[in-house]
C-alpha cells in the first residue's frame, strides 16, 4: 500500500503539469492580491480571506488531477502491470484518493500561507485581521481560515463525484468535464434549485444545494434558502462522498481491463 501511495506521489511529482499549473497559482494569487492593493474597491479584506480568488483554480486543477490519475492508467494500459503485481483494485484506488489528498493539502497549504505573506508585505497595517468584514460576524483571520477549511471540505465532495465518474468513464477528458460542468451549476441553477427547494423540501439534500456548505457558513441567511443548518450540511456532504467513493470504488474494481 505504501508502495503505491510513493509510486502515486512521485508521478504526480514527475509531471510537467504540477509545477506548471502550481506556479500559475502562485503568479494568479500574487497578480490579485497587487490588484487589490492598487484598486481598492476590490475590498482588499475581502480578496485576502477568499485568498485572493485563488480556491476556484485550485479547484479546477484538482478536479483535472483526480480525473487523469485514474484514465490514464487505463488510456495507456499501465493499470495491467499494476494488476498483475498482485495489488488489488481496492488498494490501488486507494492509493490514488491519498495521493491527491496529500496534493489538494499541500496546495491549500501553501496557497494559504502566501496569501497571508502577501498580506503582510503588500497591505502591511492596512487591514487588521482582528477586525470585522462588512457583513459578517467573525474576525478576519477566523472567516479566513474557516473559508479555506470549508472550500477544501466542499471540494472534496465534488472530487468524490470526479473520482466515481472517472471510474465509470473511458476518457478522463470527460470526467473533467463534467467535474467542472457540476462546479458552475451551482452558481447557474442556483435560483432555480431554491424555488424547486421551497416548494418540494427533500430536494434539498441534493449534493449541488450542499455545494453552499461555504457561502452558508459565512452568509446564515442563506440557511432560508437552502433549508439545512451548518450541521446538515457537513453531514450530508460526508455521506455522499462515502457514497461516491465507496460506488467508485466498486465500479473501479469491476473495470474491464
Amino acid at each position: 500500500m505504501l508502495n503505491l501511495y510513493h509510486q502515486e506521489m512521485f508521478k504526480l511529482m514527475k509531471k510537467r503539469s504540477t509545477w506548471i499549473c502550481t506556479i500559475l497559482l502562485v503568479v494568479q494569487n500574487i497578480a490579485f492580491a497587487i490588484i487589490g492593493k492598487s484598486y481598492p474597491r476590490f475590498v482588499p479584506r475581502q480578496l485576502f480571506a477568499d485568498d485572493f480568488a485563488t480556491i476556484s483554480f485550485i479547484i479546477f486543477i484538482m478536479i483535472a488531477a483526480s480525473a487523469s490519475i485514474i484514465s490514464t492508467e487505463f488510456e495507456y494500459n499501465t493499470i495491467k502491470n499494476m494488476v498483475s503485481k498482485s495489488y488489488s483494485r481496492q488498494t490501488i484506488l486507494f492509493s490514488k484518493w491519498l495521493a491527491i489528498l496529500t496534493y489538494s493539502s499541500v496546495i491549500f497549504f501553501f496557497i494559504t500561507l502566501l496569501s497571508y505573506i502577501n498580506k503582510v508585505v503588500l497591505y502591511g497595517t492596512d487591514f487588521s485581521l482582528t477586525n470585522k468584514l462588512p457583513g459578517i460576524n467573525l474576525p478576519t483571520w477566523q472567516y479566513w481560515l474557516l473559508t479555506v477549511a470549508t472550500n477544501f471540505f466542499t471540494m472534496w465532495l465534488l472530487l468524490s463525484a470526479v473520482f466515481l465518474m472517472a471510474s465509470m468513464l473511458k476518457k478522463g477528458t470527460t470526467a473533467i468535464t463534467l467535474g467542472i460542468v457540476g462546479y458552475f451549476a451551482i452558481s447557474v441553477v442556483g435560483r432555480i434549485m431554491f424555488l424547486i427547494i421551497n416548494k418540494w423540501d427533500f430536494i434539498k439534500w441534493n449534493p449541488i444545494n450542499l455545494m453552499n456548505y461555504p457561502s452558508q457558513l459565512a452568509f446564515p441567511d442563506l440557511e432560508k434558502l437552502t433549508h439545512l443548518n451548518n450541521t446538515e450540511m457537513f453531514a450530508g456532504s460526508a455521506v455522499y462522498m462515502i457514497l461516491f467513493m465507496g460506488l467508485g470504488m466498486y465500479l473501479f474494481s469491476k473495470k474491464e481491463v
